[in-house]
């Protein structure tokens, strides 16, 4: 008999390779989980610690952070100047070891994370950071909730910049947004307040057209989603352009999908999109509803976060000095 499908490959690890490839010593594996005791379960969960006590390593960092979130230079790096630098280039003089209580609880050893980690009882993320995947590569730097409650309620830091709910994608392509706005010359803001609204980022091109961008990334928060339809719509009607910035071209075309399936909202003359169409071909579709009034669609045009990188840092984007980039206020 002949089948199309490959040969079984063998790739052979040292003891040592394995362990730090796997996480776990392959002569002395973790139990698998319906076979743990109650015990170790009950110990596990109880060993979720809420607190993170901040040591002055951890406190620089988080400070390090704070600033260059705010669009300053850090450790001689900016994160739009540096095209989102690692951790190592704002952590080279600290307690790497001491740094990770910030990520995790380091309480837990490895195979008790193997293990537990798929739990829907089992909390690992008490800290205050996580990794998040921007400009293709993993910024080990984004801040959850907590951390940002920490940081705006104590006198240690710099108050942090933006909405106060907004994660790292979404800080930075509001900065590469005002980045594109004065490289053309235009007169905008971020985060300005209008009618209740605040919106991400306006401006005004040569022509004195107002432009309103608003970040959208892929969560889940729906109800959010369609808020943000509502905001549009109204900057719309008082004679802004409306356009919208997402953090992957499959979060735009879910989003697009729910805006038209949801009653009271925007209709698309084609329907939904059924693939994830190149994004040339989804902006037509996108003018195409907005520019025709039989079409009731308020989002005049869209772009994602990469592709907005490529246009204001990329190699055919204006020659910037680096003092230009990081002058930018954000």
């Amino acid at each position: 008999m002949i089948d199309a499908y490959d040969r079984p490959r063998l790739q052979w690890y040292t003891p040592e390779e394995f362990e730090k490839r796997f996480i776990y010593n392959p002569l002395d594996p973790p139990r698998p989980r319906s076979v743990l005791p109650k015990t170790w379960e009950r110990r596990a969960s109880n060993s979720f610690d809420p607190s993170v006590r901040i040591t002055e390593d951890r406190r620089t960092l988080l400070r390090r952070i704070t600033k260059l979130w705010n669009g300053d230079v850090v450790c001689g790096v900016h994160l739009l100047a540096d095209h989102c630098p690692t951790i190592k280039h704002i952590t080279h003089d600290l307690d790497r070891t001491e740094l990770n209580r910030l990520y995790y609880n380091t309480r837990l050893g490895h195979d008790t994370l193997l293990a537990f980690g798929d739990a829907d009882w089992f909390e690992t993320t008490t800290g205050f950071l996580k990794s998040t995947t921007l400009f293709r590569k993993q910024a080990w730097y984004d801040l959850n909730d907590k951390a940002r409650t920490h940081i705006n309620e104590s006198e240690a830091y710099p108050t942090l910049r933006g909405d106060p709910h907004e994660g790292l994608t979404h800080r930075v392509t509001v900065g590469l947004v005002r980045l594109h706005d004065t490289i053309r010359g235009w007169n905008g803001t971020s985060y300005y307040d209008w009618n209740g609204y605040t919106i991400d980022a306006l401006a005004n091109d040569q022509r004195g057209q107002s432009i309103a961008r608003e970040v959208l990334t892929g969560h889940n928060n729906w109800k959010l989603h369609r808020s943000t339809y509502r905001k549009l719509r109204e900057l719309d009607r008082q004679g802004a352009k409306p356009i919208a910035v997402f953090d992957t071209r499959r979060t735009a075309y879910r989003v697009f999908n729910h805006w038209h399936n949801s009653d009271g909202l925007g209709t698309l003359p084609n329907g939904t999109f059924d693939s994830e169409f190149s994004i040339s071909a989804g902006r037509d579709r996108i003018q195409n509803a907005y520019d025709r009034d039989e079409h009731n669609w308020a989002v005049a045009d869209w772009t994602t976060t990469w592709r907005l990188k490529q246009a204001t840092l990329g190699a055919d984007a204006p020659e910037l000095s680096r003092d230009q980039i990081t002058s930018v206020n954000w």
